[in-house]
């Protein structure tokens, strides 16, 4: 059934409420964690190895009924297994990092460097395509950059006098669990053409989850987890992490990847306001500064980080359809500089850089 286009312009106003909520709902992920692993409270410290297992775990069920109302798209090959497993080994090791990261750091910085996967990811894409930022695009990339890792971590350095402390380390351990979920997001461009959405998230988390307990059972780490720490384990896998990945697609459907970029970005924001709320941790002018400098980059390079899928929703919204091309990014997060206008092709080869996720 057709729709009108004053009708997908009302639907999509929708997506920006999905897109926000989707942000607000993953923050949660920085703020929740933070007391589980910095090892202040004994009731609730659990090993980040342990905890990402059940994140998997827990998601990978959540998933389970969703994936049996969903299409079969494609069936798996050998290279499709292989593709998986090597996202579930990014996946996971990006995870750890990440929970080893944030242990020793802020919840506040954590936040802040939550958009670096967005600057990796562009990295990878324009080593993949060969491309270059153009003369205007240098400035808000560097914005981005500076507020991004140079200012949070050089006020750190000044903050311990110069020496590379716990929290320093921190801070570039989580960095660095950006880049490997830039990898990841990269390796689930493949996946995201061939399969539906929901499934994929489903096998990758069962995937993770047993990298997680073969690695559990390799080094004898105990499966030591208390009553009192479940309800904040299923906060992170069912809230934090599978109604955030539904209502980021479903938002991303409906607003395309240019207005979905600028959106979820407003995650650092969220969890800067979470870390200043729940953890009482003390929120700075230095803070602020870097994140608005984060988000005026993102702004200004919108067009380069999500590519020119806005023409595609345009071009759509004219057609009076109701059908958009997404990229599928695992977290789940966009593949900046993937999303390329065709013109002139067939449906078939739009899809094929523009597959639909058909969520909704």
């Amino acid at each position: 059934m057709e729709m009108s286009a004053l009708d997908l312009i009302r639907k999509s106003h929708y997506g920006y409420y999905f897109i926000i909520l989707a942000a607000a709902l993953a923050a949660l992920i920085h703020v929740i964690c933070k007391p589980m692993l910095d090892g202040g409270n004994s009731q609730l410290e659990i090993n980040p190895i342990v905890m990402a297992f059940l994140i998997y775990f827990i998601c990978g069920i959540f998933f389970t009924p969703l994936v049996k109302k969903s299409p079969i798209v494609s069936k798996f090959t050998r290279k499709d297994v292989i593709f998986m497993a090597l996202i579930g080994i990014a996946e996971v090791s990006a995870l750890i990092t990440y929970f080893y990261g944030i242990s020793t750091s802020t919840a506040v910085n954590a936040s802040i460097f939550s958009n670096s996967e967005i600057i990796f990811s562009l990295v990878i894409a324009m080593m993949v395509f060969k491309e270059r930022l153009r003369i205007k695009e240098c400035i808000p990339f560097s914005m981005i950059i500076i507020g991004m890792m140079i200012i949070p971590i050089g006020n750190d350095l000044y903050q311990n006098d110069l020496s590379l402390g716990s929290l320093v380390t921190g801070d570039l351990l989580i960095i660095f669990s950006g880049l490997l979920y830039a990898v990841d997001i990269t390796l689930c461009k493949y996946i995201g053409e061939r399969f539906d959405v929901r499934k994929t998230v489903q096998i990758t988390s069962f995937i993770c989850a047993t990298i997680t307990i073969a690695i559990i059972v390799l080094f004898q780490i105990p499966m030591d987890v208390k009553l009192v720490q479940l309800p904040s384990i299923l906060i992170m896998s069912i809230i934090g992490t599978g109604m955030s990945t539904l209502f980021f697609l479903m938002g991303l459907k409906l607003i395309g990847a240019v207005r979905t970029v600028l959106l979820y970005s407003t995650m650092s924001m969220f969890g800067i306001l979470f870390s200043g709320l729940i953890l009482s941790e003390a929120i700075t002018s230095v803070d602020i500064f870097s994140t608005m400098l984060v988000f005026a980059g993102i702004f200004l390079l919108r067009n380069k980080l999500a590519g020119t899928e806005e023409k595609m929703v345009e071009t759509e919204i004219n057609n009076k359809t109701n059908t958009s091309y997404v990229i599928l990014s695992k977290k789940i997060r966009l593949l900046p500089g993937m999303t390329k206008t065709i013109p002139n092709t067939s449906t078939r080869e739009r899809n094929a850089v523009l597959p639909n996720c058909e969520i909704g």
